[in-house]
């Protein structure tokens, strides 16, 4: 069964563009006495309300900062993957973004503060998405 696939838009697309060309986009924040990294993507920063973002390349380094073991999935496209891990990880530029994370099921606790980093797999057809993965030390 196909995953459910997502709704891509004009204001997305760039995103999901780049995990096609395997390269994290994010939105930065113009206004120069904020200037933090946004994710989801957004028309005005959630910080300063500024309505002036730009699209930057992030690193893909990031830090796990919550994740669970998912059992009972959301949709009959993701069972054969259960059990596997969803998490939160806080890119090294500020944002903080959820994610499948490619680790052992039931190790979640351990891996909490850990470095992550950015993979990009296919999620259907004709779309990438992005994943992390716990590394011993950032790349």
């Amino acid at each position: 069964m196909l995953k459910p696939q997502p709704h891509i838009d004009e204001l997305s697309h760039p995103f999901w563009q780049g995990c096609n060309e395997e390269r994290l986009l994010i939105q930065r924040c113009d206004n120069p006495q904020c200037g933090r990294a946004v994710f989801y993507p957004r028309v005005a920063c959630p910080h300063c309300h500024a309505d002036s973002l730009s699209w930057i390349e992030a690193s893909g380094r990031a830090r796990i900062v919550s994740c669970t073991t998912i059992h009972r999935t959301h949709h009959d496209g993701f069972n054969a993957e259960a059990p596997y891990l969803f998490a939160a990880v806080e890119l090294e530029e500020g944002a903080l973004m959820y994610a499948q994370l490619l680790a052992e099921p039931f190790q979640d606790a351990e891996l909490i503060g850990k470095p992550a980093a950015v993979e990009f797999v296919r999620h259907g057809p004709a779309q990438r998405i992005a994943v992390f993965r716990p590394v011993e030390t950032q790349p």
